[in-house]
């Protein structure tokens, strides 16, 4: 009778921490997955990163010499490759979008990062954090774009406060 109880007990035990481990463990292995496809698009590129992060099949990442930004969106159709040098951008800023649902419930639609550059030929670049559409459910964004946001505008001021000074 004690070792049926105790058999039991062992049993619902782990069929409650299986599952959750098993969650885990596939969330980790899709994030290296994403880690090495960005790792393998951006190498012909020969860039080092110091700075990167990996989310809902995204990839941002600052180069060891903080002279290029590059993103990547991994997409069914195809994938959206941005490789852009800091001493072009002239500014960023972030855009949101948020939307009122039927029980007045405000939710983020769209949050985004718009590069502008210097040069008046070169469009800007908007590049996506979070949309609705996708299959991904909010997961610190907006503190995820200010964080990058501010990493950029960082180094555009010690890029400016370098040409000033040569």
């Amino acid at each position: 009778m004690k070792i049926s109880f105790t058999l039991l007990a062992i049993l619902v035990t782990l069929s409650v921490f299986v599952p959750f481990f098993i969650f885990i463990f596939k969330g980790l292995n899709n994030t290296t997955k994403i880690k090495h496809k960005a790792e393998s698009l951006l190498k012909p590129n020969g860039f080092k990163y110091n700075l990167k992060e990996v989310w809902n099949n995204k990839f941002i990442g600052l180069t060891e010499d903080k002279k290029v930004l590059s993103y990547i969106a991994f997409k069914e159709e195809e994938n959206q490759v941005f490789n852009l040098e800091l001493s072009e951008i002239k500014s960023c800023e972030v855009i949101s979008d948020y939307k009122k649902d039927i029980d007045k419930v405000t939710r983020l639609k769209h949050l985004d990062l718009k590069i502008s550059f210097h040069t008046s030929n070169k469009e800007a670049v908007v590049i996506s954090f979070f949309d609705t559409d996708e299959a991904f459910t909010e997961d610190y964004e907006t503190r995820r774009i200010e964080n990058w946001k501010d990493i950029i505008d960082n180094n555009l001021n010690v890029t400016i406060k370098a040409k000033m000074a040569s």
